[in-house]
C-alpha cells in the first residue's frame, strides 16, 4: 500500500510540475504555438497513467506471470486510443492540429517515462 501512496504523491507532483510547464508556454508563447487544450492534457494524462498504474497493480495480484502478456496489452490499447485521439482532434480541428499535436507528443513523452519507471519499480517489488 505504501508503494501506491508513493506512486500516487509523485504522479501528483509531476502533474503539478506539467501543468506549470503548460501554463507558462501558454503565457509566454505566441498564440500561434499553443493549443488551448495544453493545460487540460496533463489532468488528462494523470487520470489515464493513474488507471494504467491501478490495472498493472491488479494484472500482478491476479497472475504475476502474466504481467508482460497485460502489460504489452494495455500499452496497446493505450497507444491505438491515443492515436485515434490524435487523428479525431487533427481532422476536427486542423487550424489547431499542429500545436495541438507537438504538445501531445510532449506530454505522452513525460507520462510514459514516468510509467515506465514506475512500472519497473512494481515489478522489482513484486519479484522480491
Amino acid at each position: 500500500m505504501q508503494s501506491q501512496k508513493s506512486f500516487i504523491i509523485q504522479l501528483l507532483a509531476l502533474s503539478f510540475f506539467m501543468e506549470i510547464i503548460a501554463l507558462g508556454w501558454m503565457y509566454a508563447m505566441p498564440p500561434a504555438w499553443v493549443s488551448p487544450t495544453l493545460w487540460i492534457m496533463p489532468l488528462f494524462f494523470m487520470l489515464i497513467t493513474f488507471f494504467i498504474h491501478k490495472s498493472f497493480l491488479g494484472a500482478l495480484n491476479k497472475n504475476a506471470r502474466q504481467f508482460a502478456t497485460r502489460y504489452m496489452l494495455i500499452t496497446t490499447i493505450k497507444l491505438l486510443s491515443f492515436l485515434v485521439i490524435l487523428f479525431t482532434y487533427a481532422v476536427v480541428f486542423r487550424d489547431d492540429a499542429i500545436p495541438f499535436l507537438i504538445g501531445f507528443f510532449a506530454t505522452y513523452l513525460v507520462y510514459s517515462g514516468f510509467e515506465a519507471v514506475a512500472v519497473i519499480k512494481l515489478n522489482k517489488s513484486y519479484s522480491n
